[in-house]
């Protein structure tokens, strides 16, 4: 009789582990969402806005914990932790092609121009088929994309030309797209992670460092580094994992509430990284710090000097080219080109034809025959 119920007991615990959780079974769904970006970063404030809706959406039936500005460890540890499942969400950059060698093409220098242009690129779906593998691979989904931004080099000295930039040592995130990138322009590259830099750029370790405006007021970079170049040289996006095994344990309505949850508080992210860019810049400006905007001669300088960069993409990271042609091909200023040319062309086909049309000859009237020929019809 014991070993009866043993075997019920065990075959229920394995129906339990086989269904979909749902979210209406009484108990709430647990989610912690973990990120490493600032208290008032617009990724930390997405974060909130996600937690919100879901909550209210559901009745309480998702409870989300939040854990940013690196609670829960740096980006490589809360990738590891939704890789595993021991957190259900977290926000990762570029570290996420470890997993997935095609998806280190996406942060090409100079390819993307402006948040347009980034919206085009991120948010229309094209993107989608540049994942290749990285479920399977790595146990995590990619949920959406939301803003880093267009980074720029922050430094204790000012850097206004290739040769001042050739003088810094740069922290660089631990990828070595930006260690090819900024050694490309002259510059001693040094690999650190982000939650050490305060202390390294304080010391001296290192002379600046490359980030988007909102990270620079946020890890309150801007109180050790008063210069920077607008540079805009990449555009980082951060990627929304969640783990796979848990995301299809959830019932088909949790599914679709999440999903919906998720892709409001992404558009909410873009709106406001879009917005805070400009109001970060102006209170950096305010407390002190010196923003030099590249002239053309040195902007085309740093795209000249990216090249190689182009190179090694090609050779080391799968579709790399066919990613650069597809940002190109979804660029507002191409499409708008495009279209000019084609209504130009198209003008100038319908002139060529009203043209000839109007050079046609009359027809040639016939002679009037003589009064023979017609008497003798």
């Amino acid at each position: 009789m014991q070993i009866l119920k043993t075997l019920a007991c065990l075959g229920t615990a394995l129906f339990m582990a086989a269904s979909p959780v749902s979210a209406a079974d009484g108990k709430p769904q647990r989610i912690i969402f973990a990120g490493f970006f600032g208290p008032d970063h617009p990724n930390t404030q997405m974060m909130s806005r996600f937690k919100e809706e879901i909550e209210l959406a559901s009745d309480g039936k998702f409870k989300v914990t939040l854990k940013p500005d690196s609670i829960a460890g740096g980006e490589e540890k809360i990738m590891a932790l939704v890789k595993r499942g021991t957190i259900q969400v977290a926000q990762v950059g570029g570290l996420i092609k470890n997993d997935e060698p095609m998806i280190g093409g996406w942060e090409q220098p100079f390819v993307i121009k402006n948040w347009e242009h980034a919206r085009a690129v991120f948010l229309s779906g094209g993107m989608k088929r540049f994942e290749g593998n990285y479920t399977a691979r790595s146990g995590a989904r990619i949920a959406g994309v939301i803003v880093n931004g267009f980074r720029q080099v922050s430094s204790r000295f000012p850097v206004r030309n290739m040769e001042e930039m050739a003088k810094m040592k740069i922290r660089v995130p631990l990828n070595e797209v930006f260690v090819k990138l900024f050694t490309a322009a002259g510059a001693k590259a040094v690999p650190l992670p982000a939650t050490n830099l305060y202390e390294a750029l304080a010391r001296g370790t290192v002379d600046g460092q490359d980030n988007p405006y909102a990270m620079v007021k946020s890890m309150d970079w801007w109180k050790v580094n008063k210069y920077m170049l607008e540079t805009r040289h990449v555009f980082s996006p951060t990627f929304i994992l969640v783990n796979e095994k848990w995301y299809q344990s959830l019932d088909e309505k949790s599914r679709a509430l999440f999903d919906e949850s998720m892709t409001h508080a992404i558009a909410y992210n873009w709106d406001v990284s879009e917005r805070e860019e400009a109001n970060t810049v102006e209170f950096l400006r305010q407390n002190g710090v010196k923003i030099t905007v590249p002239d053309a001669k040195l902007k085309a300088h740093m795209i000249e000097a990216a090249k190689p960069v182009w190179e090694w993409f090609d050779k080391a990271v799968p579709s790399a080219r066919q990613i650069r042609e597809y940002c190109a091909s979804v660029d507002p200023v191409n499409a708008h080109n495009a279209a000019v040319a084609t209504a130009a062309a198209a003008s100038a086909a319908d002139d060529a034809s009203n043209g000839a049309a109007n050079d046609v000859p009359e027809p040639v009237k016939a002679a009037p025959e003589s009064g023979k020929a017609a008497n003798a019809k």
